[in-house]
């Protein structure tokens, strides 16, 4: 096992929703890009409980070992309590940050070696269905029992609130294959809860399908999406970025 202590800095681009964990309570898994275009994943980051905090777009730099468990190439072990946030990048750099690293399909990244990838879809839908109440209390039950598992280095949290309804998103790569995947970006999810609480949830919800099919597949939208660890062929999505369309050459032909 490689346990030299590293050093890096990246742009955050994943930020995704906490999952309960029984060896580190609840944990956010976040990726990001280097300036020399390298993909990181970021994990564990206690984000409530550690004050860890910061938002897509922000620089942030930390240390960090192999993780002996996720034999993912962009996988760290982010070393608790080394993560500084550096604030925001500059809009003029967000282009040439991800352009480099859009692929036409997961395949293509996976060909690359890559676990983590961004794609531009053709076709964008936002979907949801409300989910059963013994779903939703049985996760209500698994973040209070997280938000009681804390260290002398942790502040106590309220348990985190399980979204009720599942979202997903159905889009098309580059080359028209078609996927659905459950939306595992945490800000989709918190700006449910905040436009549920000023407009109710069919608002909330339609507001929603109006932000993503509409307003970002018209100005410009990536999907970035990750292997599991246990099962490295399966990909799932971590986050949807809003990004200008443009003419920046990303090395593949569509």
């Amino acid at each position: 096992m490689n346990s030299t202590r590293k050093e890096s800095r990246v742009t955050i681009l994943v930020k995704a929703l906490p999952r309960p964990s029984s060896g580190h309570s609840e944990t956010v898994c976040c990726a990001g890009v280097t300036s020399a275009g390298e993909w990181k994943r970021l994990y564990p980051i206690r984000y409530r409980h550690g004050g860890e905090t910061f938002d897509r777009w922000d620089n942030v730099s930390f240390a960090y070992v192999a993780n002996p468990h996720d034999k993912r190439a962009e996988s760290c072990k982010v070393l608790q309590g080394t993560l500084t946030n550096h604030g925001p990048c500059r809009p003029s750099d967000k282009q040439a940050l991800i352009e480099p690293l859009i692929t036409p399909t997961v395949e293509a990244a996976a060909a690359l070696g890559r676990s983590l990838t961004a794609i531009r879809p053709t076709s964008l839908r936002f979907k949801y269905r409300r989910k059963r109440p013994q779903i939703i209390a049985a996760e209500k039950a698994a973040y209070v029992t997280a938000a009681r598992q804390v260290n002398m280095l942790d502040k106590d949290v309220q348990a985190f609130e399980p979204t009720p309804f599942a979202l997903s998103f159905a889009f098309s790569d580059q080359e028209g294959n078609t996927h659905t995947h459950q939306c595992g970006d945490w800000e989709t999810h918190a700006t449910f809860y905040k436009w549920s609480r000023d407009y109710g949830e069919e608002n909330a919800l339609r507001r929603l399908t109006e932000k993503y099919e509409k307003e970002y597949m018209e100005k410009g939208v990536v999907l970035v999406l990750g292997t599991i660890a246990k099962r490295p062929r399966q990909w799932t999505l971590l986050g949807i970025v809003r990004l200008d369309k443009g003419s920046y050459q990303t090395g593949f032909a569509f």
